[in-house]
């Protein structure tokens, strides 16, 4: 369970913002899909966490915090198991859970409410 090595390829172009601090204190989160069951899913969200804490980033999980989270069984962020086929409705509703939160942190954290 690794980012894809584009993502990564991508992420490692970004040394010189971090550098500067741009990107210290920005809302991140994190949603993965594989192929197969136990195909690593937490531990690629949880491997793109790391570069999240060295950027300094905010990390905003989905958690338990809604009735859908406990159905798709992750608290790290949403996941999918691809089998081929476009996610199913358990997965988007999650999805949408979880974006929900990340523009609510950040609009919090843009109002300078410090409501996270």
């Amino acid at each position: 369970g690794n980012p894809a090595s584009q993502l990564r390829a991508f992420i490692d172009t970004t040394g010189p913002l971090w550098f500067a601090g741009k990107i210290a204190g920005k809302v991140f989160s994190a949603f993965t899909a594989s192929n197969t069951a136990h195909g690593g899913q937490e531990s690629t969200i949880l491997a793109l966490s790391n570069t999240f804490y060295h950027w300094g980033g905010i990390i905003v999980p989905p958690g338990y915090t809604d009735p859908i989270q406990f159905q798709s069984g992750n608290p790290y962020g949403t996941s999918h198991v691809a089998n081929d086929g476009a996610p199913g409705e358990v997965a988007l509703q999650a999805a949408r859970h979880q974006a929900r939160r990340v523009v609510d942190t950040a609009a919090a954290l843009k109002a300078g409410r410090g409501e996270l």
